[in-house]
């Protein structure tokens, strides 16, 4: 047999690929075949190795699993860069950007055998020193026993980022990210006991609701359950520990590895003696003091018990433990294993009532953890009470589990004796990324084992019964690594018995099933493609890069454009298509807001197989300030549009505000687009920000000349905090960038720029320009910004900065993300009063009151005497539409504030906007029990998805407003004299053309549980 390089897609020279290069490896499995009904099959082909095994479920959900990985990975903006998500559509209590913390060890463990490091990279870095590093509420909703979104759930942080550096060979990345790990290892210290040398922490923080030690510990609050000392938080903080020593010994750190050697040390003793119980030989959740004065070990096994092999903390001795997993009164099941053992009183407890309860069911999550564990103690144990084959039956009902409606699939929980997911909820449940497979698959099954040192090690774990397998192409440490077993050589035609290969050349062999090692070649770096950034890219739903279409059907949006997510399925649903168009052609676009240098230009049509398909042709165009043009020197990959798959345009850099793809419609049918990007070049060894300033507050003199270059320890903090200006506030019409060198050379001819919106200004103070930045410095200039003619509208208007440095030839460049540069509202921009009503006498008959569904009476509505009056003796809704009717351009409807209700139930609110009728309506809303704003925009009775509030207080005499300007609204709240933003959200379609807008009127709402509400003012205007 002889090794292959693969082929990457055609390019232009010295073009980056959008995939990885796989390099030299072996050709023994049909990989085409493989990916049958897989969707950009490039993608596997460039990203992970390839599997072929006797048992068709375990192959089939291998290849689906990766599929579901590669939804989850969605990219976020040009600070952060990737995520990877748990669902698709982040739920109320996700940290920024939809990143959830508890499945983010598996998340990694998982990732770290695909060849593109970068997803995973970033997602590191999210969580270590990005927004998911960020503070967070201590609320009994996010976890109030900790205030950032890394510890809202358990996490093995270090030992996930080591083990993966086992893996990919870079030793770089988490040797920078030690300070980092050490300090996310610390924050649990306000978990620590001192006494019992052990943490404790909360089931639902293990994202484990209703456990059965959650109703023993806490039987009042099962949802939560008691504050006790887990096996779970301990092994992990054990795992990490051991991770940050190592780390620290190759970098000859040997206090910091010796510390941290002691605490896994200690904690590992504390382990034993607090939570193992030696006549029921298996590790228990045991009650905090406060909740259990005797602190005993709860009374039921779960399957939490396993989870110290996982990071082999379980001293010898303890490994009868594992005979409980196949114990049929233990957490033995035919689509297990349980939750918690079946001899529990607890077992199945209400878990077939509803979601979530971890008591019984077949949990994904927990199923990986003892899996790993699992294989660890048949690799690092010398036991008797289970084998190989007591693996592969595990493994095998974890994959027969992942199976609905005959087809590979993963939700949150499995019944554990039936065929059937029973927590699966529709359009939130779908492929759910919060557990690991193919690397059970891959370090277990076939056994490629991770380790330090220059020996590569395959044990597998597949039964002694199977005559072949082969898992080709791992990418492991720069090399492709291929294990394959043939038990007579006639299946592969590679000789008989087991064959260890690495980049296509057999390294060693042995004739029968077992452990093999060899030496490994030194580690191959990457072959150094330049990292990149997606301009495109927005997550956020508003601001810009904005997306733009002539058409979207009514189910779809163009945001989905932008968002970052790639899944080419029904369910979940993110896309847009001009499904019934009445157009022969129809564009859709991206609007930068700034002047952006574009190059690489990449859509994904989406094809359902009917009424949407790939389009028949398509024109890229740009816009050259008065026109639309078609970019010169194309170069498209593939030449013709292809569905479900990556379509790229290359093309000589040009620099404008916005661009489009204009679709030609296939016969019979519509376009549809998943995702459209814009990627451009960038550097790891710099970062850079643009902060506006904040115009609600006085200005104050700058602290630092503008071009001051001051170290920041880039190592040690958070990026977000690294390169976030350190000066006071600067004047209201003024923008500060700061170039950061985070490389360990220094940073030469450095060159900022500030793109602003067409028409605006940007004046730098002092030179935009250094000669030198030395490491760890930066440059921070000063910008004032003028608008057109010296007017703006108000709200958030665009800015982003550029930088340019090094070798005048090959320069490198690193871009920010956005900022917006805020013009307040001034209502004397908009002197046009179509309706204003002081309620100085009866005027209820200029209005119509509506009554959203919801089961709330309408109120008794009195007007006079300087107010209008809602009241009701039970709970009560009015939407009120005035005379004025919304005009076709800009407008802003304002609400006076009288008096609330101030009962402290639920509903004690006000609302403003434009209202059409009691399904239809445009509105901002207060609630003055929260003390919180936010957006409600109903279209024939279905909300617009528009999370996120803001904390307000009304008081007698304050204004609400809220602003239509284009396609947004914005919310603002006016108190002595300042007006304050609140909320913004693009409408898209919703008002954007005169029969949208038909039929809606300037109005306001009152909700309330009982009692009175008033307001004394309202007013609609416009420009």
């Amino acid at each position: 047999m002889t090794s292959l390089a693969i082929t990457p897609p055609a390019q232009a020279a010295g073009e980056p690929l959008p995939y990885p290069e796989v390099g030299r490896g072996t050709r023994i499995l049909d990989h085409d075949a493989l990916l049958t009904g897989y969707a950009e099959p490039e993608w596997y082909k460039a990203n992970i190795p390839f599997l072929e095994v006797p048992d068709r479920e375990i192959q089939d959900v291998y290849y689906y699993r990766w599929s579901t990985y590669k939804r989850h990975i969605r990219y976020t903006d040009t600070a952060t860069g990737h995520i990877l998500t748990e669902f698709h559509n982040a739920p109320g209590y996700a940290a920024p950007l939809g990143g959830i913390v508890a499945a983010a060890g598996h998340h990694i463990y998982e990732g770290r055998w695909l060849r593109d490091r970068r997803p995973v990279d970033d997602y590191l870095r999210y969580w270590l020193r990005g927004p998911g590093a960020g503070p967070k509420p201590k609320t009994d909703h996010l976890n109030e026993d900790t205030d950032d979104w890394a510890h809202q759930y358990g996490f093995w942080a270090a030992d996930a980022a080591y083990q993966r550096s086992l893996v990919t060979g870079d030793a770089k990345l988490v040797k920078s990210l030690l300070p980092d790990l050490i300090r996310q290892y610390d924050k649990w210290g306000n978990q620590y006991d001192k006494k019992l040398g052990l943490y404790w922490s909360v089931p639902v923080w293990d994202a484990m609701e209703y456990t059965a030690s959650s109703y023993e510990s806490d039987p009042a609050d099962p949802y939560h359950g008691g504050h006790g000392y887990r096996p779970t938080l301990n092994a992990y903080q054990y795992g990490d520990a051991k991770a940050i020593a190592a780390i620290a010994r190759t970098q000859g750190d040997t206090a910091t590895a010796r510390r941290f050697e002691q605490r896994a040390k200690d904690l590992r003793t504390a382990l034993h003696r607090r939570l193992w119980d030696p006549q029921r030989r298996f590790f228990y959740h045991k009650a905090r003091a406060d909740l259990d004065p005797q602190q005993r070990l709860v009374a039921s096994r779960e399957q939490i018990g396993f989870v110290p092999w996982m990071f082999g903390m379980a001293d010898a001795g303890t490994e009868q433990a594992w005979a409980q997993l196949l114990d049929p009164q233990g957490f033995a099941a035919p689509y297990g294993p349980t939750t918690t053992e079946r001899r529990s009183q607890w077992f199945m407890h209400d878990a077939l009532t509803g979601c979530c309860r971890w008591d019984g069911p077949s949990w994904p999550f927990a199923t990986s953890q003892t899996l790993t564990g699992m294989a660890n103690l048949l690799n690092d144990y010398d036991q008797s009470v289970v084998d190989n084959d007591d693996y592969y039956q595990v493994l095998r009902g974890y994959a027969r589990s992942q199976y609905k409606d005959g087809r590979p699939y993963v939700a949150e929980a499995h019944h554990p004796d039936e065929p059937r997911w029973i927590y699966d909820g529709r359009g939130h449940s779908e492929h759910y990324n919060h557990s690991t497979y193919t690397d059970l698959v891959i370090s277990g099954l076939i056994g490629l084992r991770p380790q330090p040192g220059d020996r590569l090690t395959v044990n597998p774990l597949a039964p002694a019964s199977w005559d072949h397998f082969v898992l080709e192409n791992v990418p492991y440490r720069g090399h492709n690594v291929t294990v394959l077993w043939d038990r007579d050589g006639t299946r592969y035609g590679q000789g008989a018995g087991l064959r260890l290969y690495v980049d296509g050349r057999r390294i060693a062999s042995r004739p029968t099933l077992g452990e093999l090692t060899a030496p490994l070649p030194a580690s191959v770096p990457e072959a150094g493609t330049p990292a990149m950034v997606n301009d495109a890219a927005n997550p956020h739903g508003v601001g810009y890069p904005r997306p733009f279409a002539s058409y979207t059907n009514d189910i779809d949006s163009v945001w989905d454009t932008v968002d970052g997510r790639i899944y080419y399925d029904d369910i979940p649903h993110s896309r847009w298509t001009n499904y019934r168009s009445p157009n022969a052609q129809d564009h859709l676009g991206l609007d930068f807001g700034v002047p952006t240098e574009v190059s690489d230009v990449r859509f994904h049509p989406y094809d359902d197989g009917g009424g949407v398909r790939a389009p028949a042709g398509y024109r890229l165009e740009h816009w050259d300030g008065a026109t639309w043009q078609e970019v010169p020197g194309q170069r498209r990959t593939p030449e013709r549009p292809a569905a479900n798959a990556l379509n790229r345009i290359t093309f000589p850099a040009l620099t404008t505000t916005r661009l489009r793809l204009v679709f030609d419609n296939p016969p019979g049918a519509y376009v549809g687009v998943v995702e459209l990007q814009a990627w451009s070049p960038t550097t790891d060894d710099a970062h850079l920000t643009v902060t506006p300033a904040d115009q609600t507050t006085p200005a104050k003199t700058a602290a630092t000349p503008a071009d001051q270059t001051t170290p920041v320890n880039t190592a040690a903090t958070p990026a977000a905090q690294a390169t976030t200006l350190k000066t006071a506030a600067t004047p209201a019409d003024q923008v500060t960038t700061v170039f950061t060198n985070t490389a360990t050379t220094p940073a030469t001819n450095v060159r900022v720029t500030l793109a602003v919106p067409p028409g605006w200004t940007a004046r730098p103070h002092g030179s935009p320009g250094a000669t030198r930045v030395r490491p760890g410095g930066e440059l921070t200039v000063r910008w004032t910004l003028r608008p057109p003619s010296g007017t703006a509208r108000p709200g958030g208007h665009p800015v982003r900065a550029f930088a340019r440095y090094g070798s005048p030839g090959r320069p490198k460049q690193v871009s920010s993300t956005y900022g917006r540069f805020l013009v307040p509202l001034d209502l004397t921009a908009f002197p046009q009063v179509d309706a204003a009503d002081a309620f100085g006498a009866d005027t209820s008959a200029s209005y119509t009151a509506y009554q959203p569904s919801g089961g709330e009476a309408k109120p008794a509505i009195a007007v006079g005497d300087g107010r209008l009056a809602a009241t009701g003796a039970t709970p009560y809704f009015a939407l009120m539409a005035g005379p004025a009717p919304l005009p076709p351009g800009d407008a802003v409807s304002v609400l006076t504030a009288g008096s609330f209700a101030g009962h402290g139930r639920p509903e004690d609110s006000v609302f403003v906007g434009w209202v059409k009728d009691a399904s239809t309506y445009v509105t901002a809303w207060y609630n003055h029990t929260r003390q919180m704003s936010g957006l409600n925009v109903s279209v024939n009775g279905h909300l617009l998805p528009l999370a996120g509030d803001a904390p307000l207080t009304l008081k007698p005499g304050d204004r609400f407003a809220l602003l239509l300007s284009g396609t947004t609204i914005t919310s603002y709240a006016e108190s002595a004299g300042v007006w304050r933003e609140l909320r913004t959200a693009d409408l898209g379609d919703t008002l954007a053309t005169p029969e949208s807008r038909q039929g809606h009127r300037y109005g306001f709402g009152l909700r309330g549980s009982t009692g009175t509400i008033t307001i004394t003012a309202v007013e609609a205007r416009r420009p």
